[in-house]
């Protein structure tokens, strides 16, 4: 392939030698040799699938919702309106699926078709995977399904209503867990328990000044990751700042059981200073519990 597109410059420099002085032949031959090379690459269906992904994407990461994000692709690949008009009816037919990586595949894959290209459906996911990993796009359907369908199926609708406005008023979905979205899908159950300890360790941090949102993201928290959870302590030290003794007492005891647990897994994952904030050691932190768990 190299040794192709060298002869390939030396000859259109010998070529343009006629016409113009050197070195400027060989400049040009490499400009345009290389442009065409470039616009070659781009027109391969792999290629033209991302460029209609990151077209897209960078649309939804920009707040636009799916339907204008996809008249705004129509309108970057057809200038003129008429083919615009004529053909978003059966790009809207196509765009279908349970998720918006399946919508958008399948949209894509439609307006290849019509330029006479094909990728097959897993090319076209892994496609979108890598084009979509590379934007930070809010919301819930933008999330693999796999990830999404374990997370909301330990939460009813009142914990999920209170999810997506703490979602909301702190913005999560703009923070560094959700930057590499296909990453959740590998193993749903331990991305859940991420999500668990992020909501713990929102919780930690505005505990001080906002009990009440710190209460809804302690108990979301453990209601997503019951078991080695530290959500539990951060609780134990809210329920008693708001004088609900007995209740503090028992999530202590509970906390206290998993810095037990994460003591003997020497190995694993230890606590880490957002866990135990605003302690500053697990051993201050296990004073704090004891003296709870013994109070009541």
């Amino acid at each position: 392939m190299a040794a192709s597109g060298a002869t390939v410059v030396v000859a259109f420099t010998w070529a343009l030698q006629h016409v113009m002085p050197a070195p400027y032949s060989g400049y040009l031959a490499l400009v345009v040799v290389g442009f065409v090379v470039t616009e070659l690459i781009r027109r391969q269906p792999r290629q033209r699938a991302e460029r209609m992904f990151r077209i897209y994407c960078r649309a939804r990461e920009r707040g636009i919702d799916e339907a204008t994000a996809r008249e705004r692709l129509l309108r970057r690949l057809y200038r003129r309106a008429e083919a615009r008009q004529r053909l978003a009816p059966h790009v809207a037919e196509a765009w279908t699926g349970a998720t918006e990586k399946d919508r958008v595949s399948v949209g894509v894959g439609f307006l290849l078709a019509r330029e006479g290209k094909a990728l097959d459906p897993a090319a076209l996911g892994d496609a979108w995977d890598r084009v979509r990993d590379r934007f930070t796009i809010p919301g819930w359907e933008a999330l693999p399904r796999e990830f999404v369908r374990s997370l909301r199926s330990r939460l009813d609708a009142d914990g999920l209503a209170q999810l997506d406005a703490l979602i909301e008023k702190y913005r999560l979905f703009r923070q560094r867990f959700f930057r590499q979205p296909s990453a959740l899908a590998v193993d749903p159950a331990a991305s859940v328990a991420d999500f668990a300890r992020l909501l713990g360790s929102l919780a930690n941090r505005v505990a001080k000044d906002e009990s009440g949102a710190a209460e809804r993201a302690y108990r979301i928290s453990i209601r997503l990751q019951p078991d080695e959870n530290l959500a539990h302590a951060g609780l134990a030290l809210l329920l008693e700042k708001t004088g609900r003794v007995r209740e503090a007492a028992r999530e202590a005891t509970i906390a206290l059981g998993v810095l037990d647990d994460y003591a003997r897994r020497a190995g694993g994952r230890p606590a880490t200073t957002e866990d135990i904030y605003p302690f500053k050691s697990p051993v201050s932190l296990r004073e704090a519990l004891t003296r709870m768990a013994t109070s009541a």
